[in-house]
């Protein structure tokens, strides 16, 4: 199973931009992106009831926000696993992601329709940002970094397997 989750990591970061701006560019759109969701109204009364799932979209969302920036702030710094966990570059994400679902949750108390402030949904925003932050910290960035290192020596630019063993 582990061999199996490695390759699809491989596959993904083999595919995925190797310059901390790209991130930072997608960051900024997740950011407009949610400004906008978060000034629309919520699902039609029509649609059937599952609980919690507002929480689990926002643990979603977050967690590719997290990610985002994570692989921005990563790839700037050139982590390189499994040396040291980057303890800064988590906390700093996890800062900017818990003032950003703050921000979020209190513009949402504005918008007709929305119930804002709600510490539940900032838990969940939190732990998102976290989980993504730390999925691309631990799995992605290390192989982007030694797919750079890589490239620069020359090498083969391909698929680096297993780089994390």
């Amino acid at each position: 199973m582990k061999d199996q989750l490695s390759r699809v990591i491989d596959f993904l970061a083999a595919r995925l931009p190797r310059r901390s701006a790209a991130y930072l560019f997608l960051f900024i759109i997740w950011a407009v992106t949610l400004w906008f969701l978060s000034e629309g109204n919520p699902a039609p009364e029509s649609a059937p009831e599952i609980i919690h799932l507002d929480k689990v979209a926002h643990f979603g969302y977050f967690f590719g926000g997290g990610g985002l920036l994570a692989g921005f702030f990563g790839l700037r710094s050139q982590v390189k696993m499994p040396h040291r966990f980057p303890w800064a570059v988590f906390f700093t994400v996890l800062l900017i992601g818990t003032v950003i679902g703050r921000l979020d949750e209190y513009h949402q108390s504005f918008t007709p329709g929305r119930s804002g402030n709600d510490n539940w949904d900032w838990l969940a925003d939190i732990l998102g940002t976290a989980a993504g932050a730390w999925v691309m910290l631990i799995s992605v960035i290390p192989r982007l970094v030694s797919r750079v290192d890589r490239q620069i020596d020359g090498g083969d630019t391909e698929i680096v397997a297993n780089s994390l063993d």
